[in-house]
């Protein structure tokens, strides 16, 4: 097993260790940044590792839908893409998102699975599949918009580090009870 896989594995227990139903069996209360239903664009830098051709920082730029799991978090879908410096990378990735809220804002943490499509001027188009676990903070600009940055690390093909924000639309409250 790979050190990046040993890596990505602990950060995976330490999550599921830290959102334990123990620590989160408390009451219910309903806060006004669970909303039922989310989209969004994001624009960002994508800085892979190890990534077979690709060495230089990507651009990328991407849409994002999530639907609340009533309180319980939400389920994200998100589709980027970029080109740049003779490299082209496609991805979707499927998210489970916890929101917590810090002050005035909400920090968000992630983890989830990828599907990368890339090719290289010097390679042919390939697909894997990989993991994500990422963070990040959302601030309300009005009623339903809210701005959001984001940092996504993947694993695989090599890793490689995603940091962008955007906009998102969020409509609805979701029920906690």
């Amino acid at each position: 097993m790979s050190v990046e896989m040993k890596s990505f594995l602990k950060v995976i227990f330490l999550f599921l260790l830290a959102y334990s139903p123990l620590l989160l069996a408390q009451e219910g209360e309903n806060v006004p940044f669970n909303a039922n239903y989310e989209l969004g664009a994001q624009i960002g830098s994508l800085l892979p590792n190890q990534v077979p051709g690709a060495s230089e920082i990507q651009p990328q730029w991407g849409l994002r839908a999530g639907f609340g799991m009533g309180g319980a978090g939400t389920t994200e879908f998100t589709a980027n893409a970029g080109n740049g410096e003779g490299v082209s990378w496609k991805q979707l990735s499927l998210s489970f998102r916890m929101d917590m809220p810090i002050e005035e804002l909400v920090g968000i943490v992630y983890i989830g699975g990828d599907m990368i499509i890339y090719e290289t001027l010097t390679q042919e188009q390939k697909i894997f599949g990989g993991g994500h676990v990422g963070g990040g903070v959302m601030s309300v600009v009005s009623r339903d918009l809210w701005f959001r940055v984001d940092m996504k690390f993947n694993v695989n093909p090599g890793t490689s580090l995603f940091i962008g924000g955007g906009f998102t639309f969020r409509f609805g409250e979701a029920a906690t009870e």
